[in-house]
């Protein structure tokens, strides 16, 4: 409540900056000017303007909020300048991205381990990173056993145990000679859960090669500024950020999509 001149200033500077950032002036049909103009008014009769001014407060917040929320988004159908920055070049970038996330999802984050499932798993040797399908023939020994045969690459047998143990999928190798068994682990709650949160490590991860793309494409635009208008660099720049916008929002999506899969909700 506006009861004195001090709380009366404070609420107009609100109601102003809420106008200055939202391009609004107007709320209850009672202006910023028409507030300031009426300080002498409101000092006589502080009971009417006190409802009056706190129904104007709450409408300004009100309307501030609802404008951070319905942010305007900017066309990026035409680049504002397609000798600096190529919209195609930039989604066919971050539009890889995401599908390299697809397939992470894919190879990483299953519930029911196949011998498919481990193919992607990488295992270190000493001549450098190889699939665990490249070093090993990998079969299904019971419905609920997997068999990973090493008899061709035996020096590899430690690293790839420690790659099973290593591969975030609950899984508990068990060595016998130069085959790997592997169980096929149950599918309980916690496990889900800890494949939700690889899936939200995995997307993030994923968000900031998104970022890196635009930082690609904003330096060579930073260069162009020597011989172009500020206007124009502006456009660019705002561009830009919407295309990592809508990729970020495309990132999200799948994100609650495999997330739903994995908790079962």
């Amino acid at each position: 409540m506006y009861r004195n001149m001090a709380s009366l200033k404070q609420g107009i500077k609100m109601i102003h900056f809420a106008a200055k950032n939202k391009g609004l002036f107007k709320f209850s049909s009672v202006t910023v000017t028409e507030l300031v103009l009426r300080q002498r008014y409101l000092r006589c009769k502080p009971l009417l303007w006190n409802i009056n001014l706190c129904q104007v407060h709450m409408s300004a917040l009100k309307m501030a909020k609802k404008g951070k929320k319905h942010k305007a988004k900017v066309n990026v159908t035409s680049s504002a300048d397609p000798n600096i920055l190529d919209l195609n070049a930039v989604n066919g970038e971050m539009q890889k991205v995401l599908e390299n996330l697809q397939q992470e999802f894919v190879k990483t984050l299953t519930l029911r381990t196949s011998h498919g499932a481990l193919d992607h798993i990488q295992v270190t040797t000493k001549d450098g990173k190889f699939p665990l399908n490249n070093l090993a023939q990998i079969s299904s020994k019971t419905p609920t056993t997997l068999s990973i045969n090493m008899s061709s690459f035996p020096q590899a047998l430690d690293s790839a145990v420690k790659a099973l143990q290593n591969s975030g999928m609950n899984l508990n190798p068990q060595v016998q000679g130069a085959v790997i068994t592997v169980p096929i682990p149950k599918v309980t709650k916690e496990h889900r859960e800890t494949l939700a949160k690889t899936a939200k490590s995995i997307c993030d991860k994923a968000k900031v090669n998104l970022r890196n793309v635009r930082g690609n494409f904003l330096t060579k635009i930073k260069k162009s500024k020597s011989d172009t208008s500020k206007d124009v660099i502006f456009q660019l720049e705002k561009q830009l950020q919407q295309v990592l916008d809508n990729h970020n929002g495309k990132a999200d999506e799948m994100l609650t999509a495999k997330s739903k899969e994995l908790i079962g909700k």
